[in-house]
């Protein structure tokens, strides 16, 4: 190769493969992630725990802020739950949905629109989540932020 010559890498399939087959639900709350989880999770029987593997680390103006992420694995399925902090120590993980609190990642075998539907519902009724909302991804500006 010769000197000066560089190439770029085009990440782009590999954030569609990711994503392939997931739905995203932005969440609006005044809880702290922790209980919202607990909610979550006595409420609708999930077993969201946090992950520390996967947790996100952004660099920001010469300071890193990490975003815990929440999982919950579906038993006998592939599919996987991912709750997503967009806020940390004044910071957001998306800054184009800054208003979102959390991101719910739903990743696997995901159910009909009807099923997704139902679940959509379900979160909306829960106390303290003044807003739930399913979110294209082709509409992320830093769909890099949310893959670990």
């Amino acid at each position: 190769m010769k000197p000066g010559k560089s190439f770029l890498l085009d990440t782009t399939d590999s954030y569609d493969e990711f994503f392939e087959d997931c739905c995203l639900i932005g969440l609006v709350t005044s809880v702290k992630s922790y209980k919202f989880c607990l909610k979550v999770n006595k409420l609708l029987n999930f077993d969201f725990r946090l992950n520390t593997d996967i947790e996100i680390l952004l660099n920001k103006k010469n300071r890193n802020y990490y975003f815990p992420v929440y999982q919950s694995n579906v038993k006998h399925s592939f599919t996987k739950h991912y709750l997503y902090s967009n806020r940390n120590d004044g910071e957001v993980l998306l800054p184009e949905f800054k208003h979102i609190d959390f991101v719910w990642l739903i990743k696997g075998q995901v159910g009909p629109g009807d099923e997704f539907g139902q679940m959509l519902s379900l979160v909306k009724s829960i106390q303290d989540v003044q807003l739930a909302t399913e979110i294209d991804y082709m509409l992320l500006e830093h769909k890099e932020h949310l893959i670990f």
